[in-house]
């Protein structure tokens, strides 16, 4: 199981589980606007490049499972290292986070593309895609925490 660090004792915990604190209220300062703004146009012009760069192979929406599956990975890491912050600024983690990594990803996108492929191509195509997002952008996610400084606890109870 992997576990991130915790800054707070405000945040949730279940038994095995160890949950990252993610920033509940909304920007109160300029700063953390325009950073959300710039991350977010950065991450939509990324998005649109993978989008162009890699066109369904045989309907299978392959730039949003790429773009959710690189979004998982940074994810996982940026949520790692800011929590290994003492005192994160709001800038960073509202920026990078829902800016740039919250308009690279496509949730949208993806349950219109899952729901397509089931209406109009094949109900195991689009299973196989769900399954392969979900379950690849968890592995990912997953990747990023430990590469981001995430320790790996081998004991059932998990534990920080």
């Amino acid at each position: 199981m992997l576990t991130l660090p915790v800054r707070t004792s405000a945040c949730a915990e279940s038994p095995g589980l160890s949950i990252l604190p993610m920033p509940t209220s909304p920007p109160t300062r300029l700063i953390t606007i325009v950073c959300v703004a710039l991350g977010g146009a950065l991450g939509a012009l990324l998005r649109t490049a993978v989008g162009l760069a890699l066109p369904a192979i045989n309907v299978v929406p392959t730039g949003t499972l790429v773009a959710n599956w690189v979004g998982c990975l940074f994810l996982g890491w940026v949520a790692t290292r800011v929590g290994q912050m003492r005192r994160p600024p709001a800038w960073l983690q509202q920026g990078v986070g829902v800016g740039l990594l919250g308009s690279f990803t496509s949730t949208s996108t993806f349950a219109s593309e899952a729901f397509w492929l089931l209406s109009d191509a094949s109900p195991g195509l689009s299973a196989s895609y769900v399954a392969l997002s979900l379950v690849g952008g968890l592995a990912l996610a997953a990747l990023g925490a430990r590469l981001g400084g995430g320790q790996l606890s081998t004991s059932a109870g998990g534990g920080a």
